[in-house]
């Protein structure tokens, strides 16, 4: 198995093969009392107001406390003394909509006590904290592509981190112009970092090894992992990234945004996990069908135009998934991010082309 057992408890996720030809998956989730959230909308400013919609109702503070909690315990359980490399689902929403349970896409995977965070979607930040993995670990950061869902949190990652522990030798990996964009944040903050500095007797954080990624290929590599990077379509994105790392016992693979892509299928190619993100049509197509008879300045034709032209629908993330031969298929980036849809519905559409182990990601789940 590769979702942990503690975590397994937690989300009761079974998996049940039937054949060869066939994956039907059953859980017992409870829903926590988690209600309908804003789904994730369109970067335009064709649809830059739904983006800010408000939500169909949102869960109480102490509920999704609760929730929280709960997940974070699990977490930490299942990372204590953890043997082998373990990826940690930090946020699993799409689209910069704040206030959800679930937080904007990030992850954390971590190998021989040494942490590395894929994307900085606003959250990130407090998901690390509460996994209990100490800033102290964290070594690499590395982004797909530079929409606020991914990016958003990737300074105030450094700063919070630093004051915490991270070493200085942190280092960047990331679409153009991740370089400048790490110096700008840095000159911003200058007064800030200095007075901490003085104040706590601590060296500076003045500056970040970074490398920007522009191309296929090779990213980086040491002791415990190698990183390749595959450019994939996101318009008007360019470069948006899939990201590959192997390590010693386990290779995961993450498509980032994108429209269906041979790209994600060959940089997965046989890998034991690929996150990729899911679009369930049905349900984005309800919604806005919904928002527009309440008088939404959105055409419904180029708006899910746009969405099929950037995304990825639930039926290809599970061809692709089967045709890269991975083990276990992980969908998150979830559009529209609504808790009201099933496990069961978000995996059957993938589940009629893919036959392994389909897991549907929840913040702070350990796989």
């Amino acid at each position: 198995m590769v979702l942990s057992d503690t975590n397994r408890a937690l989300y009761g996720v079974r998996v049940v093969r039937i054949g060869r030809d066939n994956c039907r998956c059953s859980h017992r989730l409870e829903e926590e009392t988690l209600a309908e959230e804003v789904p994730h909308f369109s970067r335009r400013t064709l649809v830059a107001g739904l983006a800010a919609a408000p939500a169909l109702g949102l869960v109480t503070p102490a509920a999704a406390q609760t929730a929280t909690t709960s997940a974070a315990d699990a977490a930490k359980a299942a990372l204590k003394d953890a043997k082998g490399t373990k990826l940690v689902l930090l946020g699993t929403a799409a689209g910069p909509v704040p206030g959800r349970p679930r937080k904007m896409t990030s992850h954390v995977m971590l190998s021989n006590g040494t942490a590395y965070v894929l994307d900085c979607g606003l959250g990130v930040t407090d998901r690390y904290a509460q996994t209990g993995i100490p800033f102290s670990a964290l070594k690499s950061i590395f982004i797909t592509h530079h929409h606020a869902d991914h990016n958003i949190e990737y300074g105030p990652l450094l700063i919070v981190g630093w004051i915490q522990g991270m070493g200085l030798d942190v280092h960047a990996y990331g679409p153009p112009p991740l370089r400048q964009m790490t110096e700008d944040f840095l000159r911003a903050y200058k007064t800030t970092v200095d007075f901490w500095a003085e104040d706590l007797k601590m060296k500076p954080l003045a500056a970040v090894a970074t490398q920007e990624v522009a191309i296929d290929g090779p990213v980086t590599q040491d002791d415990n992992v190698k990183v390749t990077a595959a450019i994939v379509q996101h318009p008007p994105v360019k470069p948006a990234l899939a990201y590959r790392f192997d390590f010693k016992d386990r290779s995961i693979a993450f498509s980032g945004d994108t429209a269906p892509s041979e790209a994600v299928a060959r940089v997965a190619k046989g890998a034991d996990v690929l996150v990729h993100e899911t679009m369930y049509v049905p349900a984005l197509e309800k919604y806005i069908r919904e928002q527009i008879a309440k008088g939404r300045p959105v055409k419904f034709e180029p708006f899910m135009a746009h969405m099929h032209a950037d995304h990825t629908p639930a039926e290809d993330v599970g061809r692709i998934a089967q045709e890269a031969g991975v083990k276990t298929l992980v969908l998150s980036h979830l559009t529209p991010a609504i808790d009201s849809i099933s496990d069961d519905t978000w995996r059957a559409p993938a589940a009629k082309f893919f036959n392994g182990e389909i897991i549907v990601a929840k913040d702070l789940m350990v796989v």
